[in-house]
């Protein structure tokens, strides 16, 4: 999007027409501005000077711009027809880049990007960099919004080249603003603010507040992702306050989507689909399909926080037509996360399991690992000037090093058997250099072989954690939906029992297959996936059963997370089944402590305990015998008594 039109594009006569425009009110001048277009519209169409027309269709079309896309779009095309006739090549340019930002904000894609590179093409042969820098800003843009982030990163450090040669503040700051934003998208926190902080300062030098709106929509929506909502809502009910003071309707929906995205993560959805009905309607105005297709993606969520499944579906295919018809990957991802959850609330498996399927396929393929190869070049760019100019100072020393050397030869005859010495004495080291070098070549080669070795060793094991992952996904749902056909309730209880053990292994390994380490998970959020399965699986809020988990920031490697896991899941489920009356102040507790290397821990429940004289070692249950065999196996040793319900422990140590 343009948050800036390039005034360098259009004639002098558009530059004061515009410049006078912007002090009009747009809500006390409506019908007269309204009866100013037609005229325009009037003239051009009778005008027969092809420049003159060009002049007046670019008026046109900036009439329309905001609000009127469509439209816009008409003239623009009317304009490139007197500009093909006159052959200029400035007009050429300037029409097809804003043809292409048009299409880009009604998101017709293919068309933005064709119309962006035939305005960079005419740029090239006009020989005007600050325009070619604009059409790549928007480009850039295009790409983005596509999910294509290395394409658009490049795009973006390509322009922001050009602009710091021409020292434009307003660009320079616009594009740090937009690096920030798609940095945001891929979770690059650190390097997004920077960018932002950056932008901040340079439209605080020109006092724009149009684009100090779009900052504070940014570092809202930063902060959103931050989990800082009330940072985040500040910065953006700040950037609603400019928008519905500017009329933009495009930017004032995207940041009350935002403000509804909040509400639903802190759980407000009582009111929000009339808002989002809103969004989809302001939206419907300026053509923008994307936004359309996100508001049915919140109203889905809304819906689904309701518990209104069904409902929350139907939003939500609408979403997933539209995102999949533009190929926006950034909503489709979310939509489909979205529709495997209440497909699955819903106990439609089948097609949960088919949107948990696309969803892992595209979220893996979104964004390649090139980003930060981007960055790096971009990085060397900036300082290629300095390294120029060091070299050109060593070859320069260089030279006059080499005619003293002949004057002191000419001069000192009789010093010349030293000075071949000295010589021998250089070669001789330049040998030794010469063969230390060879030996560091071989060696980084070396280094870098093994690197990629241990590179590859590392995406083969999270690849296998992957598939296996899925595997016992798919067994999980098999023996859920054999149980959902058994009648009796034992051989029932049984299959859901063995379903909690083989999800309870699959949670591990989608763990380590999204751990920065491959051999290493996280404990706590471990637990904490697991408790929320067993909430659902074992439907503990109609039992009025509350499962309370404390578990601390606590690695543990999976040849003891694994017991640990199925020790957990067996003793929760063997509370659930036996523990309990009819009480409505039912609660299990998994907690966990660490003292240096020994890590405990208790699961304890308020239920009825155990009989005197029972003892777990003797039980027939196979899975008290199993969480026998499994404590062993970790070197532990499994304790309980009756301390206001059944109270197990067990103690193993970490390395």
């Amino acid at each position: 999007m343009i948050k800036k039109n390039h005034l360098t594009q259009i004639s002098l006569f558009t530059i004061i027409f515009i410049l006078a425009s912007s002090f009009i009110s747009i809500k006390g001048l409506f019908c007269q501005e309204k009866v100013n277009v037609d005229s325009l519209i009037e003239l051009a169409t009778l005008e027969t000077n092809h420049d003159s027309a060009t002049s007046l269709y670019i008026k046109i079309a900036n009439e329309f711009y905001y609000n009127q896309p469509d439209s816009a779009i008409k003239y623009c095309y009317l304009g490139l027809e007197h500009a093909h006739i006159t052959t200029t090549i400035r007009d050429l340019s300037y029409f097809h880049n804003f043809i292409g930002v048009l299409y880009k904000n009604t998101n017709v894609y293919y068309s933005a990007t064709y119309n962006l590179n035939k305005a960079i093409y005419y740029y090239d042969m006009d020989d005007f960099e600050r325009g070619k820098a604009s059409a790549l800003n928007n480009l850039a843009q295009t790409w983005k919004l596509i999910g294509d982030y290395d394409k658009a990163l490049n795009n973006y450090y390509e322009s922001l080249e050009i602009f710091e040669k021409y020292q434009d503040t307003l660009f320079i700051a616009e594009l740090h603003s937009n690096i920030g934003a798609l940095l945001l998208e891929i979770n690059d926190y650190e390097y997004a603010e920077e960018h932002f902080l950056i932008s901040r300062e340079q439209y605080a030098q020109v006092e724009s507040q149009l684009q100090g709106a779009w900052i504070s929509y940014d570092l809202g929506t930063l902060k959103l992702k931050n989990k800082k909502y009330k940072e985040a809502r500040e910065y953006f009910e700040e950037s609603e306050e400019v928008w519905i003071e500017k009329n933009r309707i495009k930017e004032l929906n995207d940041t009350r989507l935002r403000l509804c995205e909040l509400d639903i993560i802190e759980g407000y959805c009582s009111d929000l689909i009339p808002r989002l009905e809103n969004c989809i309607r302001g939206f419907e105005k300026v053509n923008n399909q994307q936004g359309i297709a996100e508001s049915y993606l919140f109203m889905g969520k809304a819906e689904s926080c309701n518990n209104n499944y069904s409902n929350a579906i139907k939003y939500l295919l609408k979403s997933r037509e539209i995102a999949e018809r533009l190929c926006v990957e950034r909503i489709r991802i979310p939509v489909y996360q979205e529709l495997y959850n209440n497909y699955k609330l819903l106990g439609d498996y089948k097609n949960a399991l088919i949107y948990q399927d696309k969803y892992i396929l595209l979220k893996d393929s979104v964004f390649s690992a090139d980003r930060h190869k981007l960055m790096i070049e971009y990085q060397t760019k900036l300082n290629l000037a300095n390294k120029e100019y060091f070299i050109k100072q060593l070859e320069d020393s260089t030279k006059q090093q080499k005619v003293i050397n002949d004057l002191i030869l000419k001069e000192n005859n009789t010093k010349q058997n030293s000075i071949y010495m000295l010589f021998g004495v250089l070669f001789v080291i330049l040998i030794l250099i010469y063969v230390i070098y060879r030996r560091n070549v071989k060696y980084t080669a070396l280094n870098r072989e093994l690197q990629e070795s241990l590179k590859e060793r590392e995406t083969l094991i999270r690849e296998v954690n992957h598939r296996v992952k899925n595997n016992l996904q798919i067994i999980s749902s098999l023996l859920n939906l054999q149980a959902e056909q058994v009648i009796d309730k034992k051989e029932s209880d049984i299959l859901k029992i063995s379903q909690s053990r083989v999800e309870a292994m699959s949670m591990i390994h989608e763990n380590l297959y999204k751990s920065e380490k491959i051999s290493d998970i996280d404990f706590s959020s471990y637990v904490n996936g697991l408790g929320s399965y067993m909430k659902t699986s074992f439907d503990l809020e109609s039992k009025n059963i509350k499962l309370i988990t404390d578990i601390p920031k606590i690695t543990i490697d999976i040849d003891k997370l694994v017991p640990c896991g199925l020790i957990i899941t067996e003793l929760v489920t063997n509370s659930i089944k036996h523990a309990f009356d009819f009480n409505s102040d039912n609660k299990i507790e998994i907690t966990c402590t660490q003292v240096e290397n020994n890590v405990n821990i208790t699961i304890h429940d308020n239920g009825k305990g155990i009989k005197p004289g029972f003892d777990f070692r003797k039980s027939e249950s196979l899975g008290l015998r199993l969480v026998y065999g499994l404590a062993r196996q970790i070197k532990s040793e499994l304790k309980y008594e009756n301390d206001s319900g059944l109270k197990v422990w067990f103690e193993f140590k970490i390395d």
